[in-house]
């Protein structure tokens, strides 16, 4: 079972079945870590067994419960959000989460579009926030030709 359906299930909240889980948990990982360290660099993804119990050590925390959920709204679980937002989201999922587990220009790509506003974002200011360039580089992201 992957750690971030098992809280969305928790959370009475169903998963989004149509990417592999071990793919959305890395992404997962890699966004959570960076809001926790509020930082993009040595963002470590946790894996296999050791991982896996280091992982579930670290979500213990009240601060990675709260960055859990941060990371969740930001996927547009939780929080309902503008419309646009709610497109460039999917966009990014679309993008980053296939292979996002073995592909490591994903991981670059996605650690170098991260902005500081992500760090301080809360859960309020995400239901009006109007596009996902407020919390991420668009440009650098370049989804629209990554899709194309």
């Amino acid at each position: 079972m992957s750690f971030f359906r098992d809280y969305l299930r928790g959370n009475s909240i169903h998963p989004d079945p149509r990417f592999d889980e071990a793919d959305e948990d890395f992404l997962v990982q890699a966004l959570l870590q960076a809001r926790m360290r509020r930082s993009n660099t040595h963002i470590v993804i946790k894996a296999g067994f050791f991982g896996k119990r280091d992982l579930e050590r670290e979500l213990m925390t009240p601060e990675a419960q709260d960055a859990l959920q941060f990371v969740a709204a930001f996927l547009c679980y939780h929080v309902t959000k503008p419309i646009a937002y709610q497109r460039e989201i999917e966009e990014f999922k679309l993008y980053f989460t296939p292979g996002f587990a073995k592909d490591k220009s994903k991981y670059d790509k996605l650690a170098r579009g991260i902005r500081k506003t992500f760090f301080d974002a809360t859960l309020e200011s995400l239901e009006t926030t109007e596009t996902l360039d407020v919390l991420f580089d668009i440009a650098e992201l370049n989804l629209a030709q990554a899709l194309g």
